[in-house]
């Protein structure tokens, strides 16, 4: 009995004719062999699946092929026949991946030396090359750059950026971009041999496999090996996804809101067995449907039948253009965090109770939040002064000397309230001090205490006079003058103070408001004022 091969291996291409799209660089290479001027050195690079071996290795055949057709290989000629079983020594796979160490890199260049036994052209072909570690990539600079004239070498990678620039420099590059669905199915079907596959599910394996033939055909193969008819139910199962009717219902719980419903229809996917990331990525792909049918209501929309069109097309009307791509960006990253999360559930069952919250509440919402955000700061700013007005008011004089005393308290001026709109100046000048003059930034260790007739204060404690000093000398003054003006400040004057001096003045006009009362009282001429003995 004949030893089964997968699809993948058994419908690889064999000549540059026989690969699917890739279309300059097939045309590219073609041409080199042709007319005979082949590079010494290439990279091919592209994501998984897109067919950068298959090209190296039909490269290989075609420099060596004894009688080239076009700039294809013949396949029939001793050279073709020997690369093509593997038993060839002048075409030689290595695989960085495995063998990334310099030892293992100059035992590979140790046989360049040698002449091509057979062939034309002696080909080492080096898959992931981005694996090889600096030591290896040294070592391979000096034979990169000045090989035998009868060495190729073809590096291949799905990621360039880790290649160093000298080996790069030395390489014909060629970039091998990811397939579309038509080409997918189009070499599906040639693999299919006949097997009854319907055009959905095609289309379904054609976008799971992301542009990467290899996925796509290695897709399809589990798919035959069910032994019955190819459906889109049958390729979801394989998948592991949702299917479409249960991706309908729940994207209607998302669009009217109903939370409790989304997340039993979560607990029915779990039971079922089905992954959090790929019903993601088919959130992802059918919302991607809904928003393509609201922009364009009588465009095409690909890889679907005629049905699911139609329904997405009225499904799409439940949501606006805003809110479809506020769910997309919300899957987006909710696809990103399950990759890592310890709990993959919890992270779809968050995304789901957002999706659900519907625009006028979201935004009510952040109403509210900006509101009790604003109250916290006016609360922080008054705290003082409303606890000493609050005090104040409790108290009820219960005589004449009492209320003298009260009087005499409530003509101690408080500190100087900070009107918001001034703590919001204020505090733009600290970051722009912090960020254009580190010099001053000493200003951030004082207390603001408010602006009052033009001049902004902020106090030390007696133990930080140094602060006050530097800052009241007329050049620091001058700068943080100049930053208030630059924030907003209309015509400002600065001063650094002590706390205790603060309080003086306070004292001293409390003074002065009493005598007043007393002699508003009594009369200025029965008042005299003396020191107050020592205690």
């Amino acid at each position: 009995m004949e030893e089964y091969q997968a699809l993948y291996r058994r419908f690889r291409p064999q000549t540059f004719s026989d690969m699917v799209g890739q279309k300059a660089i097939v045309r590219t290479l073609r041409n080199q062999v042709r007319t005979g001027r082949a590079a010494h050195a290439y990279l091919f690079c592209g994501s998984r699946g897109t067919g950068k071996t298959s090209a190296a290795k039909i490269l290989a055949r075609a420099v060596n092929c004894l009688s080239p057709k076009d700039g294809d290989p013949c396949g029939e000629c001793e050279a073709c026949r020997s690369i093509l079983s593997g038993a060839s020594l002048d075409v030689a796979e290595f695989d960085a991946a495995s063998n990334s160490r310099v030892e293992e890199m100059r035992d590979l260049l140790a046989q360049v030396d040698y002449p091509p036994q057979f062939g034309k052209k002696k080909v080492y072909i080096i898959d992931e090359v981005h694996m090889l570690s600096n030591s290896a990539f040294n070592a391979l600079l000096k034979t990169l750059e000045e090989p035998p004239e009868y060495m190729m070498f073809i590096l291949a990678t799905t990621d360039p950026q880790k290649v160093p620039a000298t080996i790069l420099s030395r390489c014909q590059r060629f970039d091998f971009g990811r397939f579309t669905e038509e080409e997918l199915i189009e070499r599906m079907k040639v693999a299919a041999q006949g097997a009854k596959v319907t055009d959905e599910a095609y289309a379904l394996i054609a976008q799971s496999a992301e542009g990467g033939m290899r996925d796509a055909l290695s897709l399809l193969d589990m798919c035959l090996g069910l032994g019955q008819d190819v459906t889109e139910e049958s390729v979801r199962a394989i998948l592991g996804a949702a299917d479409r009717g249960f991706l309908f219902s729940f994207v209607d719980c998302v669009a009217h809101g109903q939370e409790a419903e989304a997340l039993r229809m979560v607990e029915e996917l779990f039971a079922r067995g089905n992954d959090v990331t790929v019903f993601l990525k088919d959130l992802n792909r059918h919302f991607r449907l809904l928003l393509m049918a609201r922009v364009d209501g009588q465009g095409e929309l690909r890889g679907v039948s005629a049905e699911t069109a139609s329904r997405c097309r009225e499904q799409a009307q439940l949501f606006s253009v805003e809110r479809l791509v506020r769910l997309l960006d919300l899957i987006l990253r909710a696809e990103a965090d399950a990759r890592w999360a310890s709990s993959p559930r919890a992270v779809l069952e968050v995304c789901v109770l957002r999706a659900c919250e519907k625009p006028e509440e979201q935004d009510v919402q952040a109403l509210l939040e900006r509101i009790g955000e604003l109250e916290n700061k006016l609360s922080r700013i008054a705290s003082g002064q409303m606890a000493v007005r609050v005090a104040a008011a409790q108290k009820a004089p219960a005589s004449a000397a009492a209320a003298a005393e009260t009087e005499e308290e409530s003509a101690v001026p408080p500190p100087a309230p900070v009107n918001p709109s001034d703590g919001e100046i204020w505090n733009r000048t600290v970051k722009k001090i912090s960020a254009e003059a580190p010099m001053l930034t000493m200003i951030r260790k004082g207390r603001f205490t408010g602006c009052e007739d033009h001049t902004w204060r902020v106090e030390y404690p007696a133990d930080q006079a140094f602060y006050i000093t530097t800052l009241n000398s007329e050049k620091n003054r001058a700068a943080v003058e100049g930053f208030l003006a630059a924030c907003g400040a209309d015509a400002p004057r600065f001063e650094a103070v002590m706390a205790e001096d603060r309080k003086k003045k306070q004292a001293m006009a409390a003074a002065d408001r009493s005598l007043e009362l007393l002699a508003d009282a009594f009369g200025r001429e029965n008042i005299q004022v003396t020191d107050s003995p020592d205690p």
